[in-house]
């Protein structure tokens, strides 16, 4: 379902509604949920809104969608934003699982995060310019084995062919194994990108997937 908004308080209140409903949801049927968010400035109102809900945390495990291999206090690092910005308030009360387990060693912050088992209640996600979603990013050499939907690992190396770090991203296939979607998308440039990935699963947009994909609930959130 696509949801157009111009005013940025409404955009970012129905975001926070649904997060907390679809989480509450799986918390009822399975007594726990799993929430995979991911990182970068935009998402930052959300977590700091979402910090402040009154869900029983304490049943909730927060982990990521991707991450850049760098160090945990390092200001690229997706687990400081999201320490920073979600795991207080209410939502400290919440499980969390870094990426970068070994900052000097990648193979086994991979091998590490392909441990974890939690469901995947609820992934939220953003999208680049490029059409990039979590780090599936067009022209990675890894990108192929990223979109395997038949791949039975949850994380897998991807380096970007024009931004900066290595990254530990979810597969296609684990992306696809959540139990819902949400994409924050915003400007013009985005929504035209979002239209085109629409139409047809390419490589050249690896966000169409999720886009042109009918099995996994996905909602998109937009705003000017």
């Amino acid at each position: 379902m696509q949801y157009d908004f111009d005013d940025q308080k409404d955009y970012l209140n129905t975001m926070v509604d649904k997060v907390s409903s679809v989480l509450a949801n799986a918390i009822e049927h399975t007594g726990c949920a799993g929430l995979a968010v991911s990182g970068g400035r935009s998402p930052v109102p959300l977590f700091e809104r979402l910090s402040l809900e009154a869900l029983p945390w304490e049943k909730i495990h927060i982990t990521l969608v991707d991450e850049r291999f760098v160090p945990p206090d390092h200001p690229d690092s997706n687990e400081r934003l999201v320490r920073t910005h979600l795991l207080k308030n209410r939502a400290r009360q919440a499980r969390f699982t870094g990426l970068v387990s070994h900052p000097g060693d990648l193979a086994l912050c991979l091998q590490d995060a392909n441990r974890q088992t939690h469901a995947i209640s609820l992934a939220v996600l953003g999208m680049g310019d490029d059409g990039h979603t979590a780090s599936l990013f067009p022209e990675a050499p890894q990108l192929e084995q990223a979109l395997d939907t038949q791949a039975s690992h949850r994380y897998v190396h991807v380096s970007p062919a024009h931004a900066p770090h290595e990254r530990i991203s979810m597969t296609l296939a684990a992306l696809l194994a959540s139990g819902h979607l949400l994409l924050a998308i915003s400007g013009p440039h985005k929504r035209r990108i979002a239209e085109q990935a629409a139409l047809q699963a390419t490589p050249r947009l690896p966000v169409s997937y999720l886009i042109s994909q009918s099995g996994v609930p996905l909602d998109v959130y937009w705003h000017p």
